[in-house]
């Protein structure tokens, strides 16, 4: 029997990386067969959060599965986000996309709680249509911790919504501040952590940067 020990140094790495990525296929296969629909919930105070549920759009559509998003509190008029822009010329061109950006704006530009609710709601019904299709893939709630932050929505019947999905449907949230209850609840829940920002340095938000 050969002592391991007295092996050359070069066979002894190749030994341990085969056995490495056999431990490795065989926990792959393992897991096959065991896929589900996901809930991913991104959050926190540093940039990116949305960014990480559009790059799951983009997977999506390059297999051609279905895919919605519905954007809470933004505004269509208020600036030209490049994500909503860019989806709509993807749905243009045919693929299997849909849009809706049915927020009002901050809270404080629209000075209308109320409204801001009914906005919310109708928001909310869009995306629990959605969310109930079978034939839909992946929906994106965008900001949607900030409507319920800001208590137009209420966390109870959103959760129950989620939970209640088909069982191959991807659901992503967005925004900062995401309630307790929905963390828990997640298949995957990433905090971006603001480290820097431009804006501490007077620099204004930027068109392909922050929209």
């Amino acid at each position: 029997m050969t002592d391991s020990s007295l092996q050359d140094p070069s066979q002894r790495e190749k030994e341990r990386l085969r056995k490495i990525k056999q431990a490795k296929d065989q926990a792959r296969e393992a897991r096959q067969g065991n896929e589900r629909g996901l809930y991913l919930l991104f959050t926190g105070l540093g940039k990116g959060k949305t960014s990480s549920a559009m790059n799951l759009v983009y997977r999506h559509l390059a297999h051609d599965l279905p895919v919605a998003v519905v954007q809470f509190v933004k505004n269509s008029e208020a600036y030209p986000d490049g994500d909503r822009q860019m989806l709509q010329k993807l749905s243009d061109r045919g693929f299997p996309v849909k849009i809706h950006t049915l927020g009002g704006g901050f809270t404080w530009e629209t000075q209308d709680p109320e409204g801001d609710r009914q906005m919310a709601t109708a928001a909310w019904q869009q995306a629990t249509d959605y969310i109930m299709d079978e034939t839909i893939s992946l929906v994106v709630l965008d900001e949607l911790h900030i409507a319920l932050k800001k208590q137009q929505l209420e966390v109870d019947p959103v959760l129950s919504v989620i939970q209640s999905r088909p069982h191959l449907c991807h659901v992503a949230s967005t925004g900062r501040y995401a309630p307790q209850a929905l963390m828990d609840a997640a298949d995957l829940v990433t905090e971006m952590t603001r480290i820097k920002h431009p804006i501490s340095q007077g620099i204004p938000a930027q068109i392909g940067i922050e929209f």
